[in-house]
């Protein structure tokens, strides 16, 4: 078999558990659909948000779509400018969580207005607001990244639609010749060159949104905990881990589901495990500067909050987060990096799975206590909250598993495996 047709496999074969996995996921959807229609029927008073808790996990949501995006373009850049051959199988599947992952966020943000009909005011007004407005700043920060984010996408893969288009003689052909347009086969060593040039220009974008994003909170002088010069690299990092972690989920899922094991080889897995319980201890890290400050010398309000967080009404979940989430996957991972050539891919994609929803809970927390403490209403997610986050999660697997089903997630070669 060669390389070619070992890495087209998803899309000329379909094994019979695929249609259940499509079908839960479809009924995830539909109900959260419903979910929306009653959110837009009877309005925000259908969540369990308030005057006083104006944010939820909606915007739980975004913030962890969009950290998870930052790891995945920042490896497909990563190894086109350094030229990291051992990784390059990663680059497409990176590329395609950042684009996804990018999209969900949006529509999070979407999916938290009260009259979503009313968001064309934000660019009727944009000039108007950018000067003043965080959301401004978000809103374009998120556009331009996810324009640069889909190019880079596009652009690489271009050659890889052309072969699938030969290949294919069913209705997947006319999509592909869609896409195909200006296509010429002497565009190769121009494609090189302006991924090249995207990889070179995406990267500052990249930090500039995740910084823009920690912005948003970090302005935020009346609320306790947020306000800090820290905000922007306390998110970077948060963003590496996440998506490392997802990244590390994601190809272990494709290796199982595929064997891709020579494809997706364990050096892989060992550098990305590596990789993520450093920059699980650098998060750590800055949450102990920050539990530190706050319990000792901050103003009330934050120091209410930590005491929150650490002893009182939620620290049922974020020791757990800490202890279970971060703290043992993060000794393990370095555990493992100690033994010479030694990974376990199955222990590693389950750590970081761990991880992943770590960071979620992490989110929830540093938005939720910071809200609702002192509220006259005290903030529980209600079952039309629960419904749409579960059918975006299951509109971010649709979108991912539409890409694998309809593109090839590696360059295509010639080898004889």
């Amino acid at each position: 078999m060669t390389v070619e047709d070992k890495r087209l496999r998803p899309i000329f074969f379909t094994d019979a558990s695929f249609y259940p996995y499509i079908g839960a996921l479809l009924v995830i959807l539909i109900w959260g659909i419903y979910a929306y229609i009653v959110q837009l029927r009877i309005g925000l008073s259908g969540t369990g948000m308030n005057d006083i808790t104006i944010w939820s996990v909606y915007i739980v949501n975004f913030i962890f779509f969009s950290g998870i995006s930052l790891a995945g373009i920042g490896i497909a850049a990563a190894v086109r400018i350094m030229h990291m051959k051992n990784y390059e199988p990663l680059v497409r599947i990176a590329e395609v969580l950042t684009v996804v992952s990018l999209s969900m966020a949006g529509l999070s943000v979407v999916i938290d207005l009260g009259r979503p009909d009313r968001s064309y005011l934000l660019i009727q007004n944009y000039f108007e607001r950018i000067g003043t407005s965080t959301m401004m700043w978000d809103i374009t920060a998120v556009a331009t990244y996810l324009i640069l984010s889909a190019t880079f996408l596009y652009v690489g893969l271009r050659a890889d639609i052309k072969e699938c288009a030969i290949r294919c003689s069913d209705w997947r052909r006319p999509l592909y010749n869609t896409l195909l347009f200006w296509y010429d086969e002497e565009e190769t060593p121009t494609v090189h060159r302006l991924a090249r040039i995207l990889s070179i220009t995406i990267l500052p974008v990249m930090i500039m949104f995740h910084t823009v994003l920690a912005w948003i909170f970090g302005v935020g002088s009346t609320r306790p905990l947020w306000f800090g010069a820290v905000a922007g690299p306390y998110f970077v990092s948060a963003a590496i881990a996440s998506g490392i972690g997802a990244i590390i989920v994601i190809a272990a899922l494709l290796r199982w589901i595929y064997n891709w094991e020579n494809i997706l080889s364990d050096d892989i897995f060992r550098g990305l495990g590596n990789f993520l319980s450093v920059s699980i201890l650098v998060y750590m890290y800055f949450m102990l500067a920050e539990a530190t400050t706050s319990i000792y010398a901050a103003p009330s309000g934050e120091t209410q909050v930590i005491n929150e967080w650490l002893f009182g009404s939620f620290s049922y979940i974020y020791w757990p987060m800490l202890i279970l989430g971060m703290a043992m996957p993060a000794t393990i991972l370095i555990i493992q990096a100690l033994r010479p050539g030694y990974i376990n891919v199955k222990v590693t994609a389950s750590l970081a799975a761990i991880v992943v929803a770590a960071f979620w809970i992490k989110r929830y927390i540093i938005i939720v206590p910071t809200l609702s403490l002192g509220a006259y209403l005290p903030y529980f997610p209600t079952w039309i909250e629960v419904s749409i986050t579960l059918a975006t999660f299951a509109l971010f697997f649709l979108m991912y598993t539409g890409f694998v089903k309809l593109f090839p997630l590696f360059e295509l070669e010639s080898e004889e495996i």
